[in-house]
């Protein structure tokens, strides 16, 4: 076969892969929700791109070239069962929740089902004949179970790291408001943010197992031992709602606590080099501070008041149209509209009927989520929204 056809059938066998499938599907899924609820309870579509596709596909483009550098000329071998675990995994989990689909997650629990396999599966069992013939080092003799939990925790803690940089690189600003109602009986908005993105990571895979699947595929040698590469997609998402903070904040939140979290396993991956059976205990460290993240941060959401809920001094917005008159006005969510065009506002007929008073301009007089007050105006277009391109919680019926 030419490099072409290897390169092609190589590509092929990344997205036929489990993972690669579930975010596709996962993807399509997240839009067509969303779609569906924006029209039935928001009364229009607020982003009509599909950018959950473009966020899938390029956030993790290159987070998943360096780690695949690093993963290669450092040398960081991972098994074709651990493969398949992994991605088992990841199905699994996807049953608890989106928001278990970290690699945080995915990677601890696979690696620590490994070492269970390895303590209970001996090759004289059915399961492990099975293994014998994928050339898994399970039921080997001489598996080193802390070395392949090394590698594994090696690989989750780089792509937490990855993680940090790419929360604080890219914008989670495609904000759809859900509504609740308060034991007082007030109607409130929260924004659920789903992120997920793939990480195409090139791994190394030792014996001949790819090539016993397949006879074109490439193999490399060093003394005895033969290895080959396989590109994993690794999934990437977990979803938190924010009620009581700004999104942004939020963000930042979690950003912090990941760090934190990455700086505590970094020191235990060192120690793992003078005692390799911390690298098992990392993992459950790794899988117990990635759910005390997400538990901070809803005592965090708990323990504050709801940040947009109604406001005496005028119309809260919750959502705003890209392109809009609104985003021309640099209009935030969570702002409050406190006069159009020199009227007052409480309800939303308010607004209506001044923007119907002067359809050629709007000028508006807005509190920031701070409390600052701020004068805003555009001229308005004939292919501008009627409504400013706005979504108010006094207009939403729950």
């Amino acid at each position: 076969m030419t490099l072409f056809q290897n390169a092609a059938l190589a590509l092929l066998l990344f997205v036929l892969q489990p993972t690669f499938i579930l975010g596709i599907v996962l993807t399509f899924l997240s839009k067509s929700r969303r779609f569906k609820y924006s029209r039935n309870q928001l009364r229009t579509v607020i982003y009509k791109e599909n950018y959950e596709i473009k966020r899938l596909l390029t956030w993790g483009l290159i987070p998943g070239a360096v780690l695949s550098i690093l993963s290669i000329f450092i040398g960081m071998p991972v098994t074709i069962d651990w493969i398949i675990i992994y991605q088992i995994t990841t199905l699994l989990l996807l049953g608890l929740g989106y928001r278990f689909i970290h690699p945080i997650f995915t990677f601890s629990v696979s690696g620590l089902v490994m070492v269970l396999l390895n303590m209970f599966v001996t090759d004289t069992s059915l399961f492990g004949e099975i293994l014998e013939q994928w050339n898994s080092p399970i039921v080997s003799q001489t598996a080193m179970t802390d070395k392949s939990s090394q590698v594994v925790y090696l690989l989750a803690l780089l792509i937490l790291i990855s993680t940090i940089g790419v929360l604080y690189k890219q914008s989670l600003n495609k904000y759809v408001p859900r509504f609740l109602k308060t034991k007082r009986g007030k109607l409130v908005a929260r924004f659920r943010m789903t992120p997920l993105w793939l990480v195409p990571l090139a791994v190394v895979v030792p014996g001949d197992t790819m090539t016993a699947l397949f006879e074109w595929w490439p193999v490399f040698s060093i003394g005895n031992d033969t290895y080959s590469f396989l590109l994993l997609p690794v999934l990437i998402g977990f979803r938190y709602t924010v009620q009581a903070q700004m999104p942004a904040s939020a963000k930042k939140a979690i950003i912090k606590d990941f760090i934190i979290l990455a700086i505590v396993n970094g020191i235990v991956f060192g120690l793992t080099f003078y005692i390799e059976a911390l690298s098992t205990i990392g993992l459950v460290i790794l899988l117990a501070g990635g759910i005390y993240v997400l538990y901070r941060h809803r005592q965090r959401e708990r323990k504050w008041a709801f940040k947009f809920g109604p406001d005496q001094d005028g119309l809260r917005v919750v959502a705003v149209r890209p392109n809009s008159p609104a985003d021309r006005m640099a209009i935030e969510v969570g702002d409050v509209l406190v006069e159009s065009n020199q009227h007052s506002l409480s309800i939303i007929e308010d607004l209506t009927e001044s923007l119907f008073d002067n359809r050629s301009y709007s000028k508006l007089k807005i509190k920031r989520i701070d409390g600052e007050l701020v004068m805003t105006e555009t001229p308005i277009y004939e292919e501008d929204a009627h409504d400013l391109g706005l979504v108010l919680l006094e207009e939403i019926s729950y």
